[in-house]
């Protein structure tokens, strides 16, 4: 009889790459179209070698999350709820908020001085683009990944949790993160400034914390910055420099921001 995991290795391993692979298509095909060019956060060129950093980087991600999503499947698949709609929901929710809590606090650990040397595959990229989405050190996915399944765990030892629910997050997740690190504002000025926009991040988020290093350590909301005091206070502007067409061209460039005093408004 073949063992379980051994069966099932192959099949996650394709599922994840497969999983990955589409929002990165995507993404770089996006990223290559007029709109893309004229939209960019940062007009410049990628690091020399990033992109074989990035590539190299990515394969042991992809290796890393078929063995470690195989193993947690084998141990505990046998505790999921039937899937329903409702259960599926709140699996999907239950995840989010958690995990967005998770990366925050284990992101800005991972920016001390101390820590710093197993995030810093990651910020190979000061200029992001889709590929980043999936640059990092083992150690790191291995916090990254031990961070989810920690949440799926607890889950179960209070609600129902549904495979369905938990596989949308993930699928979500990897979708919205090459949506992230494109280099490129696709939502539009007054998305900043709507009720969705104060809950939901957008590329420019993101891209600014890859230029500056410290600030802007949420994953997809920007709530935990503003709330915890490591928000951008140019976010805004450099978004509608973005979206104007006038994206940054200096990586250390900060925008006068017209919500602060002069006295205490960044400069460049």
């Amino acid at each position: 009889m073949v063992d379980p995991y051994v069966r099932l290795l192959p099949v996650i391993f394709v599922l994840s790459g497969l999983v990955k692979a589409v929002p990165l298509t995507v993404g770089f095909a996006l990223g290559r179209t007029r709109l893309a060019e004229r939209w960019r956060v940062f007009r410049r060129a990628l690091a020399p070698g990033q992109l074989r950093s990035e590539a190299k980087a990515a394969i042991g991600v992809v290796v890393c999350d078929a063995l470690l999503v195989t193993a947690f499947r084998v141990a505990n698949e046998h505790r999921l709820a039937p899937f329903s709609v409702g259960v599926a929901l709140l699996s999907f929710a239950w995840m989010f908020v958690g995990f967005e809590v998770w990366f925050y606090v284990t992101h800005r650990l991972l920016h001390t001085r101390a820590l710093y040397r197993l995030h810093a595959q990651h910020h190979v990229a000061q200029v992001t683009d889709p590929l980043t989405s999936l640059s990092f050190s083992v150690v790191e996915r291995l916090v990254l990944m031990g961070g989810g399944f920690g949440l799926v765990l607890l889950a179960m030892q209070f609600m129902p949790v549904t495979k369905v629910g938990v596989m949308a997050y993930i699928f979500t997740n990897y979708a919205l993160n090459v949506f992230g690190h494109g280099n490129t504002e696709w939502l539009p000025e007054r998305f900043v400034r709507s009720p969705a926009g104060r809950l939901f991040f957008t590329p420019t988020f993101h891209a600014l914390h890859h230029a500056r290093y410290q600030g802007h350590y949420g994953l997809f909301t920007p709530v935990l910055d503003r709330w915890l005091g490591t928000a951008f206070e140019d976010y805004e502007e450099v978004h509608a420099r973005a979206r104007a067409g006038e994206g940054l061209e200096r990586i250390g460039e900060r925008v006068r921001s017209a919500k602060l005093p002069t006295a205490l408004a960044p400069t460049s």
